[in-house]
C-alpha cells in the first residue's frame, strides 16, 4: 500500500530516491529492453488537425433549409395508429374471455370427472370392507361352533 507523502513546499507530493522503492524485474523481463517492455513510451499523441469549414457555408451533404413539419398530420397518424392499437388488443381481450370460458368448462368438467372417480373408489372400498366384515363374522360364528363343540365334547368326557 502507498502510505501518503508529506505536501512539499509547492503543495505537490514528490518522490525522493530514497522513497522509490526498486522492484526486481521478472525473469522474463530481465531480457527485454526497455522499448520492447515499453513499446509506446517514445509515441507522441498526435495533434488534431483543423478540418474545420468557414462559418459561413454549409458542408456539401447538409441540407440547406428543412422544411417546415406537418404537425397535424402527425397527430392524425399517431391517433390512427393508437386506435389501430386499441381494436387489437379488444380483439385479444375477447380471444382470452373466450380462452377462458374454454378453460373453466374443461376444469369444471375435470372436476367432476374426479369426483365420480373419488365417488367410485369410495363405493369400491366401502364393499371391499363390508365384505372383510361379512368374512369376519362368519369365521367368528364357525369359532363360536368349535369352542361349543369342544365344550359338549368335555361335558360328554366328564359325565362318563
Amino acid at each position: 500500500m502507498d502510505t501518503a507523502l508529506p505536501l512539499q513546499q509547492d503543495g505537490e507530493n514528490r518522490h525522493s530516491q530514497d522513497d522509490i522503492k526498486p522492484t526486481v524485474p521478472a525473469p522474463e523481463e530481465s531480457n527485454m529492453s526497455s522499448i520492447q517492455r515499453h513499446p509506446h513510451a517514445n509515441r507522441r499523441t498526435p495533434e488534431p488537425q483543423d478540418d474545420r469549414q468557414p462559418n459561413n457555408s454549409d458542408p456539401p451533404d447538409t441540407p440547406g433549409v428543412l422544411e417546415p413539419f406537418n404537425w397535424d398530420e402527425f397527430e392524425a397518424r399517431y391517433e390512427a395508429a393508437l386506435q389501430e392499437a386499441d381494436e387489437r388488443e379488444r380483439e385479444i381481450l375477447k380471444e382470452a374471455d373466450a380462452l377462458s370460458k374454454y378453460f373453466k368448462i374443461w376444469a369444471a368438467s375435470a372436476s367432476t370427472h374426479d369426483d365420480e372417480r373419488a365417488a367410485k373408489r369410495l363405493q369400491t372400498r366401502r364393499r371391499f370392507v363390508n365384505l372383510a366384515e361379512d368374512k369376519m363374522e362368519r369365521k367368528q360364528q364357525h369359532y363360536d361352533q368349535v369352542v361349543r363343540a369342544f365344550e359338549s365334547a368335555l361335558a360328554l368326557l366328564k359325565s362318563q
